[in-house]
């Protein structure tokens, strides 16, 4: 998901928190890849 400018600030993705900085807002989605976060909608299942 791209960093959006939003008022206030910056967001990663279309919800969540915004932030002040860019950089910021890039690292929330470095963790949420890291995290498990695909990208294509999918979900795993989990056993």
């Amino acid at each position: 998901m791209p960093v959006r400018k939003v008022k206030g600030g910056y967001r990663w993705g279309s919800r969540g928190k915004v932030y002040s900085s860019r950089a910021k807002a890039e690292a929330q989605g470095r963790a949420a890849y890291a995290a498990g976060y695909r990208g294509d909608g999918k979900r795993r299942r989990k056993r």
